[in-house]
């Protein structure tokens, strides 16, 4: 009996009249409930200090720092997951953890640890075939170096890529673990090289619409070449590169329309000192596009104009890449009008049983977005208002990409930067972005010195110091001095690209040259004033390339010591003093891409220089000069760009007088017709004499390719033509002189050097076999 206040209770009488089935309920829900009552009831330790025990290189800080508290309540869930985190730390073979009385009496939990052992060297066997530098570099550790098993299965893997990448499919890694003390280890890596193999043959089976060198372009693998393969370290096999041409050929499949297309694991076998892939395709049938249709948001409320210039027709072959890049088109009309965050999703049905796609766009545009602020990092050296002046949007302007793509063009083309990036970054509007103009800072200036003898001028020394961006405010200065038995140059020059931040440009040169040739020595020194201005900002987007200039030049030019004996007649008539005084306007256009180091662009200049207007001299002169630059094979180890310049120059006097001889042409040398010397080509008199010619045509066709592209080490091979012809001749193709040759250039810390090596196609009397040119400091 319970009594409750003023009543008896009987419990078990009270249960006695209860139903069974009640009592059953009852019972089942007392059995759920008991984990519960039993978590509720969980212990909770209240821990005066945190203590460490075991760590011998682990700081324990560091470790307490994984614990997150040093003392307070812990439930023993709690300290079962912080051994789990010390344990999954990867430093440690055993962490437990218990309660003990410290020296003081207070309760403290400890966490007693047993770390792996470190490692103290790293040895490596059996690799008679790959220098051990190489693998080093993949066996590395890191800086605490504790021995984990893991780390090594990953280790092994990444060499024995390696390994596969240079031709050893079979090689096989095994490892050792010697204690030495102390808790460390020495682990010896032994390496089976197994047989080098050659890529013999890529093959496809089932295919049949398709042509096999179309599978093999796409593909990174390729099959062993003798004639590049040593060069480029290309024909071996790489199996992580294998797996991702899979996917290569199955993205070129869904471009070129089969979009059913299979494509096996590649087999790969070995036999006959040779690697041997065979890939099983599935082609099935090439699709077509049927319907293109769009809705949602529209451009001017016209489907016709939102679909304007996308790459795709009804009844053309379907491609995935096409149609991703027409996505990309239509986001670009809206993107370029404010809305910055417009999603143009593309759905596609497809009609199996004739072989056919609609495509029906889906444009869901935003809210217009405005330029809240531009932040500018990464410039070490350049001023932010140098990097500002040329992003073409403002802050608090309308978001537009092309604007943004078209800031990045002029940055990069500027030659300061190595990287340029312009990012969008969100705000707490939705209304509002931030551009992030970030940039990385290239080497803008060098300086050299040397001295050397040639054969043909005698002993030289050069000092030449130049910088692109003088003290990071985009002005350019160059200082240039040789000095030698036959000849002492100095050419000081500065130009301001915007000047105050304007669009107007700006320059000075000031130029004193004597130069001893066989038959005459030359004086020539004054200066020239030169302004500029970009025609974009007259006539807008179609000439936002062109920039316009003037410059006005005076010179002083003293011919002297003439060798009469051996001297053309011209040359014996232009002994003496006289002066030069005329202005040059002059029309660029621009696209390359880097100024030192192009590899896609063009740029076309065309200048009209008349003197008279003070000068003893009186002529004028046409010079039309085009650059093209064309990426050809965008390669793994660098870009293959193909080049092609073009230099024509015309000449004539107002008195029918012989042109001048300090402005005629003399070809031959690095920057002229290669595989001849320098002022061999041209006019001359009966006695062979070169007088130079009043027109000139220059052609260089080159191929330029990495050699080692991470240290800007190229090669190139080159065909050339020019001559130059006299005031009354015409300039005759038949005529020009032909070269070929090879050469390498790199981009080194002191500036471009340049080696090549021309010879000669149609040689004459008189010329070399072969030519060897050098030039250090002009652009590549």
């Amino acid at each position: 009996m319970v009594r409750i206040g003023n009543y008896l209770f009987d419990p078990l009488r009270v249960v006695s009249h209860m139903p069974m089935n009640f009592l059953r309920s009852l019972s089942f829900l007392l059995f759920l409930s008991f984990p519960l009552f039993l978590f509720a009831q969980q212990s909770t330790h209240v821990v005066d200090e945190v203590v460490i025990d075991g760590n011998r290189r682990i700081d324990t800080e560091a470790i307490k720092l994984q614990i997150g508290k040093s003392s307070g309540k812990f439930t023993e869930d709690e300290i079962s997951q912080l051994v789990r985190t010390l344990y999954e730390t990867s430093y440690f073979d055993q962490v437990t953890a218990h309660f003990v009385t410290l020296e003081n009496g207070k309760r403290g939990l400890e966490f007693r640890v047993v770390e792996k052992p470190s490692v103290r060297k790293v040895f490596i066997k059996g690799n008679d075939h790959v220098d051990e530098e190489s693998l080093e570099d993949i066996f590395t550790f890191g800086p605490r170096r504790f021995l984990d098993r893991t780390k090594i299965h990953f280790l092994i893997k990444s060499a024995v890529s390696y390994y596969q990448a240079q031709g050893y499919h079979d090689a096989d890694f095994t490892y050792s673990v010697v204690p030495v003390g102390d808790n460390q280890v020495d682990l010896t890596f032994t390496v089976d090289e197994g047989e080098r193999y050659k890529i013999r043959e890529i093959s496809f089976l089932g295919v049949n619409q398709l042509d096999e060198d179309e599978l093999l372009g796409v593909m990174q693998t390729t099959e062993y070449k003798w004639w590049s393969s040593w060069l480029f370290g290309t024909g071996r096999l790489n199996e992580e590169m294998l797996e991702n041409d899979q996917l290569l050929i199955r993205q070129h499949f869904l471009d070129v329309g089969f979009l059913d297309a299979t494509i096996s694991e590649p087999a790969i076998e070995a036999r006959d000192g040779g690697i041997y892939i065979t890939f099983n395709v599935s082609e099935g049938h090439p699709y077509t596009i049927g319907d293109i249709s769009v809705e949602g948001d529209l451009i001017d409320g016209s489907e016709e104009a939102t679909l304007a210039d996308i790459e795709i027709e009804s009844g053309d072959t379907f491609g995935a890449s096409k149609l991703r890049q027409s996505s990309f088109v239509i986001s670009e009309k809206f993107t370029d009008i404010g809305y910055a965050f417009t999603n143009v999703t593309p759905n596609t049905v497809v009609k199996r049983e004739i072989s056919q796609i609609d495509i029906h766009y889906k444009v869901e545009k935003g809210k217009p977005v405005k330029v809240r602020k531009i932040n500018i990092t990464g410039n070490t050296k350049t001023y932010d208002h140098v990097i500002r002046r040329e992003v073409r949007i403002n802050e608090q302007d309308e978001y537009s990409s092309s604007l943004i793509r078209r800031s990045e063009v002029l940055l990069r083309r500027l030659g300061y930067f190595e990287e340029v990036n312009i990012s969008t970054e969100t705000t707490d509007k939705d209304d509002e972005v931030d551009l992030n103009v970030n940039v990385r800072e290239g080497s803008t200036g060098s300086f050299s010195a040397g001295a050397g003898y040639s054969s043909s001028e005698g002993a030289l020394f050069n000092a030449r110091l130049s910088e692109n961006n003088i003290f990071g405010t985009g002005r350019r200065f160059v200082i240039n001095a040789d000095l030698g038995d036959e000849r002492e140059n100095l050419v000081l020059s500065l130009q301001d690209r915007r000047i105050d931040d304007t669009f107007w440009s700006g320059g000075i040169d000031l130029i004193r040259t004597d130069r001893e040739f066989f038959d005459f020595d030359r004086k020539l020194q004054g200066g020239s004033l030169s302004v500029g201005y970009p025609l974009g900002e007259f006539f807008g987007e179609w000439a936002e390339d062109l920039d316009f200039s003037v410059k006005y030049e005076y010179l002083t030019i003293d011919i002297t010591n003439v060798d009469e004996a051996d001297a053309a007649p011209l040359v014996i008539k232009s002994q003496g003093e006289s002066t030069s005084s005329g202005f040059t306007p002059r029309l660029v256009r621009n696209t390359i891409d880097n100024p030192l180091n192009p590899t896609d662009g063009s740029r076309q200049s065309l200048s009209f220089e008349i003197t008279g207007l003070g000068g003893s001299e009186e002529y004028y002169l046409i010079e039309a000069r085009n650059q093209i630059y064309t990426p050809v094979w965008n390669s793994d180890f660098g870009k293959f760009v193909f080049s092609w310049r073009t230099r024509f120059g015309y000449g004539n006097t107002f008195d029918d007088d012989e042109f001048p001889l300090f402005r005629r042409y003399f070809p031959g040398g690095i920057n002229s017709v290669r595989g001849y010397e320098s002022r061999t080509l041209g006019p001359t008199d009966a006695d062979g004499n070169e007088f130079g010619g009043s027109k000139q045509l220059i052609n260089n066709f080159e191929l330029i390719f990495p050699i080692i592209n991470s240290a800007g080490l190229k090669g190139v091979v080159f065909y050339d033509a020019g001559e130059a012809f006299d005031d009354d001749e015409s300039i005759n193709f038949s005529d020009l002189r032909l070269a070929w040759g090879y050469g390498f250039r790199w981009s080194s810390p002191l500036g471009p050097i340049r080696i090549e090596f021309g010879f000669p196609i149609d040689k004459e009397p008189g010329d070399d076999s072969m030519v060897t040119l050098f030039s250090f400091g002009a652009p590549l």
